[in-house]
């Protein structure tokens, strides 16, 4: 069930936008092998002067942050992160490093959902596990 955030330093149109979600989406769906139906995103553009990023500039920066059940390996992990890096990269035109991915984890069972159920008494359909 990820749940991802997109904060980006500039302001991008309405295609724009959507390519990057798509994009995101692909990635958790080839890498994670999550669903269509548990993703959700909120894609946000932050004031210039009240963004400070890492070394790389205001211009291009762009932070997702990604909330998932834990469980995943390193190298899963890894896999994500390349791809969403050099796919985002490709698509908007910027530095890789200026793409920071925060993956957050959290226990199936602190994830109250579908009428008040416990995460972890879901069956959605695809391993946490990989």
């Amino acid at each position: 069930m990820p749940i991802v955030r997109i904060e980006d330093s500039r302001p991008r149109s309405r295609a724009e936008r959507q390519a990057v979600i798509k994009c995101i989406f692909d990635g958790l769906k080839s890498v994670f092998g999550v669903s269509d139906e548990e993703l959700q995103a909120r894609y946000q553009v932050l004031d210039p002067d009240g963004f400070f990023p890492p070394g790389v500039g205001a211009v291009n920066y762009m932070q997702l942050e990604i909330a998932v059940f834990a469980g995943r390996k390193a190298e899963t992990k890894k896999k994500l992160y390349e791809f969403l890096a050099q796919n985002l990269s490709a698509l908007l035109g910027v530095a890789p490093e200026s793409i920071l991915i925060l993956l957050v984890e959290h226990p199936m069972e602190n994830w109250g959902m579908r009428g008040g159920r416990l995460g972890s008494e879901i069956d959605f359909g695809y391993c946490v596990n990989v």
